[in-house]
């Protein structure tokens, strides 16, 4: 099955979507994809059509820490899909009515799923005196 993809602009995004709704009742899925060359962020809005199964795609691109609108009001399910994008993308969503991180801690720094983010590595202590090899001694390294 084709799916229609529909690029747009942050400001225009709410009113594309509004024109959407009747059409595409279901947001199926809210996601991102990062990218460093220009580094900005893609944000995806899957649509679908319970009744016909047909499906459209939404999508705009954002710079850095660029706030867009929240479309809560428009679909409940994007309630928890915006706040998961800010979690691992730094995606603000402006008007969002309980705009708080949903999967990392609040005192968290960065955005894990950003290409900018540094990679790291943390020890954990395993319960029994099981200490496992850390992800840099089990992976080789290409040279």
């Amino acid at each position: 099955m084709k799916m229609e993809t529909i690029e747009t602009q942050a400001a225009d995004l709410k009113k594309v979507l509004s024109d959407l709704r009747d059409a595409f009742k279901v947001l199926m899925d809210l996601t991102a994809a990062d990218f460093l060359n220009p580094a900005r962020t893609q944000v995806l809005y899957f649509l679908n059509n319970p009744d016909t199964l047909e499906r459209k795609l939404v999508l705009v691109f954002v710079e850095r820490e660029e706030k867009i609108p929240s479309v809560t009001d428009l679909s409940a399910r994007a309630d928890w899909y915006e706040r998961e994008l800010y979690d691992m993308f730094g995606v603000p969503f402006e008007g969002h009515p309980d705009f708080k991180r949903v999967l990392m801690p609040d005192d968290w720094q960065g955005h894990p799923m950003r290409k900018d983010y540094p990679l790291t590595e943390e020890s954990v202590e395993f319960k029994h005196g099981v200490h496992p090899k850390i992800p840099s001694e089990i992976i080789s390294h290409v040279e």
